[in-house]
């Protein structure tokens, strides 16, 4: 998703609109690639300051995660803000250091780019589909949610007995 800033750096316009929605496949963060399952939906502007080029977009998508207790895929909605001025690579540091700066090459700014830069803090680090989720099993890894468990107590009680506490065990079978 490139955007051309041709018409901004030429000084033939001081604002260029985004309002645009686009299918994209997969995204990555944080070397996890995460499958949209909506369209990346951008609306904002660029507009030229003084001090440059400043980004002003809000941005919504929606990805596939899984639950963190059950595995199950879970579509997780991403909605948030990017605000920050367009730099070259050789930009002064200290002009910006009260604003987010993204560096962009030639006379294009690739968008795609700037939500995997700027999706710290937006995708939740635990996704859960359902707050009362049971998820998994220990013993058997059933779906607790779908169906009941599939192994007993006692059996794993008596399977999974470190044989360091095994000691242990007779402390208590006089209660």
């Amino acid at each position: 998703m490139q955007i051309s800033l041709d018409k901004l750096i030429r000084r033939e316009t001081d604002k260029l609109d985004l309002n645009f929605s686009q299918k994209v496949d997969t995204i990555s963060y944080c070397d996890n690639n995460y499958k949209l399952v909506s369209p990346i939906n951008l609306n904002g502007k660029i507009s030229s300051t003084k001090n440059g080029l400043y980004l002003d977009v809000d941005v919504d998508f929606t990805i596939l995660d899984q639950c963190s207790r059950c595995l199950e895929d879970v579509e997780v909605p991403i909605e948030y803000s990017i605000n920050g001025f367009l730099v070259k690579e050789d930009y002064d540091e200290d002009s910006f250091e009260d604003d987010d700066a993204f560096i962009y090459d030639g006379q294009v700014v690739d968008i795609i780019e700037l939500i995997q830069q700027t999706l710290d803090f937006k995708i939740p680090p635990r996704v859960l589909c359902d707050e009362d989720c049971m998820g998994l099993c220990q013993g058997c890894g059933a779906n607790l949610n779908k169906e009941n468990c599939s192994c007993t107590e006692t059996a794993n009680d008596e399977e999974n007995i470190d044989p360091r506490f095994a000691k242990l065990k007779d402390i208590f079978k006089n209660d």
